[in-house]
């Protein structure tokens, strides 16, 4: 476990070296404007992602539970009737840019088959193969805008949503290549039959997908009243304060998808306490250093690498930055309840963070634009933490001092350190 939390966490800090890059790209060639259209569309897509993953999110928890073959088929399916779904309800609640519909419908397809057979490999825990689709789907990223931005000097909107297209498409062939193994016929004594598979991916994937639902409304719901009230120009600053500050929730992370895969995978609810306490400590100390570091970092440094128009950018990140060291431990926690099969719990706290957001959103983004958007997050993120600790000592033998740290805990990352890496 502890070599995967190491090759993950080295991963996604490439990942987020190649997004630093990307950013500087986007500010620099197209601006405050482009780069909030930018981020319109890929939370455009990720709307649809949420239909289409209320099956699709409970491959890993059932990879190795039922027929794989057939679970996979079932997530095929209910991929196609997403896509139809999004599409009706868009007809009657216009929510994308109509310049860039089709291509929402079908990037999200592309992106919906990748996600299928990446959470198959998380499942087996395959966690490096995860990793190298990811680190891969971010170079193919940064050489397109590279190629389109530089070479062609063809710096839009437009020319990112093909470098969508040829990295999504690359990736799923990959990714289906890798899974290809699990698409033959396999034999589980008492295995449900497709229509069961199917009812059964549903059932568990809508509890997962609904908190998934709430916590990106909680994160992006934003991105909406910000550019409704204050203007694209305003949402383009907020958005590279966030992927400036979410580079802070790389080692929180890569340890929740080590955890989940782990806790999925065994059915003893004490060692899934165990582990996750000591990794909620590690996961706030690692977030608390970063936090420390982006706060000293002068406005100049920021405004010389991401332009003029993005003078005020550090209070947006600062900000945000103290809410993201609050996600460094729910993110944990909520993979403890996901892992031990009790969506319900963070259904009801993605709920919280939600209301949360749209209380605090319109009260504080027309007032203070990107920076009440920043405070918003804090305080969704803040709540949605505070209620999942409370959740964790009240259904766990947990106690409150046990998230302190302790001389118990070095004890036992040796002994993990010496039964995995």
């Amino acid at each position: 476990m502890i070599g995967n939390i190491l090759h993950t966490f080295g991963n996604k800090i490439l990942m987020a070296g190649i997004s630093v890059v990307l950013l500087l790209l986007y500010t620099n060639y197209i601006g405050a404007e482009g780069l909030g259209s930018i981020g319109l569309i890929v939370l455009n897509i990720t709307l649809v992602q949420l239909i289409c993953n209320l099956s699709n999110g409970s491959i890993v928890y059932f990879s190795q539970k039922l027929n794989l073959q057939r679970l996979i088929l079932a997530c095929y399916l209910w991929t196609g009737i997403g896509i139809v779904l999004f599409y009706g309800i868009n007809q009657l609640y216009p929510l994308a840019d109509e310049n860039y519909l089709n291509d929402i419908y079908a990037l999200s397809a592309l992106a919906a088959l990748l996600s299928i057979h990446q959470y198959v490999l998380l499942g087996q825990e395959r966690i490096k193969a995860v990793n190298r689709l990811a680190l891969l789907q971010s170079l193919l990223t940064l050489g397109g805008v590279c190629y389109y931005f530089i070479l062609q000097e063809r710096a839009e909107v437009e020319a990112f949503i093909d470098v969508l297209y040829a990295t999504y498409s690359i990736c799923a062939v990959l990714a289906w290549f890798a899974t290809r193994k699990h698409l033959v016929p396999e034999s589980i004594k008492d295995a449900p039959n497709f229509w069961q598979t199917f009812r059964k991916a549903f059932h568990y994937g809508f509890y997962i997908q609904t908190a998934n639902a709430f916590q990106l409304l909680n994160y992006r719901l934003s991105y909406f009243i910000l550019d409704a009230f204050s203007g694209r120009a305003a949402l383009g600053i907020y958005t590279a304060g966030v992927r400036i500050s979410e580079g802070l929730i790389l080692p929180g992370r890569s340890i929740a998808t080590v955890q989940y895969a782990r806790i999925s995978s065994k059915d003893r609810d004490p060692y899934a306490q165990r582990i996750t306490v000591l990794l909620t400590k590690i996961s706030m100390g690692i977030t608390l250093v970063g936090v420390v570091i982006l706060m000293f970092l002068p406005s100049s440094l920021y405004q010389a690498l991401l332009g003029e128009a993005f003078a005020d950018v550090k209070a947006v990140i600062v900000i945000l930055a103290m809410g993201i060291l609050m996600q460094s431990a729910e993110i944990i926690i909520s993979h403890y309840f996901s892992g031990t099969g009790r969506q319900k719990i963070n259904s009801l706290s993605a709920l919280i963070g939600l209301l949360i957001t749209l209380a605090a959103g319109f009260a504080l983004i027309p007032l203070y634009g990107a920076n009440g958007a920043a405070l918003t997050a804090f305080l969704s993120y803040t709540g949605m933490f505070a209620f999942l600790f409370v959740q964790m000592i009240r259904k766990s033998a947990v106690a409150p001092l046990h998230f302190l740290p302790q001389k118990g805990d070095v004890r036992l990352m040796k002994r993990l350190w010496r039964k995995f890496f």
